[in-house]
């Protein structure tokens, strides 16, 4: 948590109270907290959300002070051309993260204090008011009887906004010279023509606003309505001549405040004919939303783990191997969880275009644009491609990027800028090198992996009731409390690790109850049977988002707890997942046999045994995915989280317990 300050106004004799509030550390620190959940790519100066974040708090500190003394310049702008879905190009400028900060907090003041001087036809960017609200008011319009349309569009509006008109609107409302002089020091510094706002800063659609609120007070009465969302706007009229009126008091308008409209985009029309507004066709009482190319990735080429609670088609008998408690989330309620993007396919190729992630077919074809914001990890298969551009992206979003091969095992990994975390590192290195303090970590991770065992054998034995599995039972119970009250070392505690493992895989073959499928051993021998194809590949993925979620939280791999320390290892992402590995690895595994996701048919059976097909690795990759984003009950806290969001947890509690020295508490799973 931060530092504790006041966020309320601070008042003062000078009418500078907007600036003070701006610029307290409590409003920079909840400006900032907008900034890193929205993410994206880093300014002219190249510091990304994350390496802001390594040392957020005295970086806010620092922006306070600096404001404050007069001390703040603003850093370079890094401009990028986002393509329209209309065709052509816009230019978005990106703030540097210190300047987005600062932006978002004038923002956050201002919006109370200027929201209630707009007016009611004003739609983007306002609290309360969305899209479908602009169209519904454009519908509800043509009940009343105007059903003539001035359908307009301003010419390259953010580029033409005036500074000295704008100013002047700031001065009027605000009666704070300091916060005008800082918005003026950020116009200056962004276009030293005067003119212009940047498509990027937090702080623009605002000001926007503000700049097109005279045009809606204008037009807003007499014989027409306007409906404006930023500067894409319709005039509704009663007649074909009031609309034509309207259409020229609009150049009018928009000529005193230094604006155009564009011809070729500017029309008159009615309900009768139709028109398009804001994505939907209006025609007579019909509304419409168009149908545009999706940016969700089709299905055969790769897929983003967000999944949306409607897709459990493959049966109900999903959850059966997990438990009824384990719940699908609603999409975008945690919309911090962390997201993977594959790209499988033979052929495909991963590229990038300004701030976007595409992937093309082997012919060239277009089938996906994602907003890096949307991604987390992309995971490219042995026979899929990626550009350099692709990689320059991912590294100034600190998007990691893996190679896998047709196993579903990592051969490589790319991520962004490291954090540094010296201390962190030093800290885990102490643990690891105090041999007492090591075996008491060993212990709590096997003692946490035998129990999750146990948990999920239970539950999968709920319907059968196996009396055959009562001795396994009773005898992991022990070993679990024997972990829990020894006092032994690591070589100990991976002994009875092993003895565990022994009681554990035959329980899983009797359940599983299919000796094609799996004969109650666990063999990392390639080709050896389905089940164990399918627990190695789950295997990787989750060692991949282990491995994520240390890097995250500035832990180093290759320190080991029960898995030796080596150079080159990912010893520490083997410890975190161990206590996972029964819920998202054998759990996972089941559950695809259960619902028939996978069966024989999903494998090749060849010289060297076994191979799981192409549709069988996309069907193990969804019920992964489908299984990480379930929604769990975090044990520790009590609240609710997703199995994506408690391997992030665990590792921040694994980091803290080597910063603290006190006892690591693994996730364990209910009955």
């Amino acid at each position: 948590m931060p530092p504790t300050e006041s966020a309320s106004v601070e008042k003062s004799q000078g009418g500078d109270g907007l600036f003070l509030a701006a610029t307290t550390f409590a409003t920079l620190w909840k400006a900032w907290l907008k900034v890193e959940e929205n993410g994206g790519a880093a300014g002219g100066d190249r510091v990304t959300v994350t390496g802001f974040a390594a040392r957020a708090q005295n970086n806010i500190s620092r922006l306070s002070h600096s404001l404050r003394s007069a001390g703040y310049r603003p850093g370079p702008y890094r401009r990028v051309m986002v393509p329209k879905r209309s065709g052509g190009e816009r230019p978005l400028d990106i703030p540097c993260i210190a300047d987005r900060i600062a932006q978002g907090a004038v923002a956050l003041v201002l919006t109370p204090r200027l929201e209630p001087e707009f007016e009611d036809s004003s739609f983007a960017y306002r609290p309360g008011r969305s899209v479908a609200k602009a169209i519904s008011r454009v519908a509800g319009l043509r009940k009343q009887g105007f059903t003539h349309v001035v359908d307009a569009d301003i010419t390259r509006y953010f580029e033409s906004v005036r500074h000295e008109r704008l100013l002047s609107l700031l001065d009027r409302h605000l009666e704070d010279s300091r916060l005008c002089d800082l918005i003026a020091l950020w116009l200056e510094h962004f276009s030293p023509a005067e003119r212009g706002i940047p498509q990027g800063s937090p702080l623009s659609p605002l000001l926007a606003n503000l700049y097109l609120d005279a045009l809606d007070e204008a037009m807003d009465g007499r014989h027409a309505r306007i409906v404006r969302y930023a500067d894409d706007f319709v005039i509704l009229a009663r007649t074909a001549e009031h609309a034509g009126k309207a259409l020229a008091d609009t150049r009018d308008i928009l000529a005193e405040l230094g604006l155009e409209l564009n011809d070729a985009k500017t029309q008159l029309a009615s309900f009768d004919q139709g028109f398009r507004y804001l994505g939907h066709v209006l025609v007579r009482s019909m509304v419409m939303k168009e149908t545009v190319l999706d940016d969700t990735p089709p299905e055969d080429a790769f897929r983003l783990a967000t999944v949306d609670p409607a897709d459990t088609t493959p049966g109900t008998e999903a959850t059966s191997a997990i438990g009824q408690d384990d719940k699908l989330l609603p999409r975008g309620r945690y919309a911090t969880v962390r997201r993977v993007l594959y790209v499988l396919e033979p052929g495909r190729l991963l590229d990038a275009k300004c701030t976007h992630f595409r992937v093309t077919s082997s012919e060239g074809e277009l089938l996906i644009n994602l907003p890096a914001t949307r991604v987390d990890r992309i995971e490219i298969g042995h026979d899929a491609g990626a550009s350099m551009t692709a990689f320059d992206l991912a590294a100034a979003t600190d998007t990691e990027i893996v190679r896998v091969n047709g196993f579903g095992e990592t051969i490589g990994r790319w991520g962004g800028p490291a954090r540094g975390a010296a201390r962190l590192h030093m800290a885990q290195a102490a643990n690891v090198l105090d041999l007492e303090r090591r075996a008491e970590l060993a212990r709590a991770i096997v003692a946490g992996k035998i129990f999750n065992q146990r948990a999920l054998l239970k539950r999968l034995d709920r319907k059968s009731s196996l009396t055959a599995l009562d001795p396994v039972f009773t005898r992991m119970a022990r070993l679990v409390q024997f972990m829990e009250r020894g006092l032994f070392g690591v070589e100990e505690a991976m002994g009875h690790e092993g003895e565990a493992a022994a009681l554990y895989w035959p329980a899983l073959g009797i359940l599983v109850n299919d000796p094609q499928l799996f004969g109650g051993k666990r063999r990392r021998r390639v080709g050896l049977d389905p089940f164990n194809i399918i627990t190695d590949m789950l295997s990787s993925m989750l060692l991949r988002d282990c491995a994520s979620s240390l890097e995250r939280e500035g832990l180093h791999g290759g320190y080991g707890i029960l898995h030796a320390s080596a150079d080159g290892e990912d010893a520490l992402s083997y410890d975190l997942a161990e206590e996972f590995r029964a819920p998202l690895v054998e759990g996972c595994a089941m559950q695809l046999l259960a619902r028939k996701a996978l069966d024989l048919a999903s494998f090749t059976d060849g010289a060297n045994g076994y191979r799981l097909a192409r549709a069988g690795q996309a069907a193990v990759i969804r019920g992964y995915e489908l299984q990480m984003q379930r929604a769990i009950r975090d044990p520790l806290s009590g609240d609710s989280t997703t199995w994506r969001g408690m391997i992030g947890r665990q590792a921040a509690r694994l980091g803290e317990a080597f910063v603290s020295g006190e006892g690591y508490r693994t996730y364990r799973m209910d009955y």
